[in-house]
C-alpha cells in the first residue's frame, strides 16, 4: 500500500511536502524544505540473520551494538541499495517504513522529543509532516533508544 494511501486509511492528519528536487540524505531535506535536521526521520535498513528497519532523526547515528542486543542479533550490517530495494521495495532516498509490512520495525524514542517530523514517503521528492503524536499513534514496530 502506498504511504498517503496508508495514511489517509488511518485516518490521520499529515501534510504532504512536494520537494523541488531529489533528496539523497536528510541533510537535504533540512536544505530542501528548511526545517531542522533532527525534525527530518530517515529510515534505515540493516542486513544480518533477518532485516530490520530503523527510523531516527537525520543528526543521529545507530547505535550498532544496541541494536544488534534489540534484534537478538550478532552481525548486522547497513543494507546495500539494491537490499534496501529488494528488501522494501523502495530505492534509498525515498524509503519509508509506513505501510511496509514482513520486517522488523523500531524506531528511536529521542524521536518523540520533537512536536513535528518530516518522513519520506516511499517518492523521494514527495516528504509527509506530522505530528509526532500521530505517529507514536500508527507506529507498528518498537520504541527504543536506539541512537547514539
Amino acid at each position: 500500500m502506498d504511504c498517503i494511501e496508508f495514511l489517509k486509511s488511518k485516518n490521520v492528519d499529515f501534510r504532504v511536502i512536494e520537494l523541488a528536487e531529489e533528496p539523497r540524505s536528510a541533510a537535504d531535506v533540512e536544505r530542501l524544505f528548511g526545517c531542522p535536521l533532527k525534525q527530518v526521520l530517515k529510515t534505515l535498513v540493516f542486513t544480518g540473520e533477518k532485516p530490520v528497519m530503523v527510523v531516527l532523526q537525520g543528526d543521529k547515528r545507530v547505535d550498532l551494538e544496541k541494536l544488534k542486543r534489540l534484534t537478538n542479533q550478532s552481525t548486522l550490517r547497513m543494507a546495500n541499495p539494491n537490499e534496501v530495494k529488494e528488501i522494501t521495495g523502495y530505492s534509498i532516498g525515498g524509503v519509508t517504513f509506513l505501510g511496509v509490512n514482513g520486517i522488523e520495525k523500531i524506531i528511536d524514542s529521542k524521536v518523540f522529543e520533537e512536536e513535528t517530523v518530516n518522513i519520506g514517503s516511499g517518492k523521494a521528492i514527495i516528504g509527509i509532516e506530522m505530528k509526532t503524536s500521530v505517529l507514536k499513534e500508527i507506529f507498528d514496530g518498537t520504541i527504543e533508544e536506539i541512537s547514539e
